[in-house]
């Protein structure tokens, strides 16, 4: 009980503060995408997505997380949650050399299931994504310790 109140404590603080300080909220932008990988392909897939995440994180530290996650099935089926700084953290990523080199041979294996996006992208970003028809989540509410 004690640690549920003190939760509270903290969400209440973190939303009262922000209304006093006129602290807008959070510009980070989340995606997660899901993949089906096409029958015979998934070893492929996975090294394409490992040469993926490995120029993602060499070459674009305005991405916060990357992390791609296959079922345990049969490999078939596959997640990627990425988080970005904000808006121009994510055109930064898609003007990038692994979307530009990787992403299209990924393509090739796997098609795009379904995309979500959280966060509050704005106009440019919008334009984007608009190809991707993704269902765009606008943060509503909450909080992130992660600093």
């Amino acid at each position: 009980m004690r640690v549920q109140r003190q939760v509270k404590k903290d969400s209440l603080f973190i939303d009262t503060r922000r209304k006093r300080s006129g602290m807008k909220s959070s510009s980070q932008i989340h995606f997660r995408a899901e993949f089906t990988i096409e029958e015979g392909r998934t070893e492929e897939y996975k090294k394409l997505v490992q040469e993926m995440s490995r120029v993602v994180q060499a070459n674009e530290p305005d991405t916060i997380d990357y992390q791609v996650y296959l079922n345990r099935d049969d490999e078939t089926k596959c997640v990627v949650h990425e988080t970005y700084t904000n808006s121009e953290a994510v055109l930064a990523h898609n003007a990038g050399v692994a979307s530009q080199t990787i992403l299209p041979k990924i393509s090739k294996v796997a098609r795009i299931s379904k995309f979500d996006v959280y966060g509050n992208p704005n106009d440019e970003l919008r334009k984007v994504l608009a190809s991707f028809s993704p269902q765009i989540y606008n943060l509503f509410a909450g909080f992130s310790r992660r600093r």
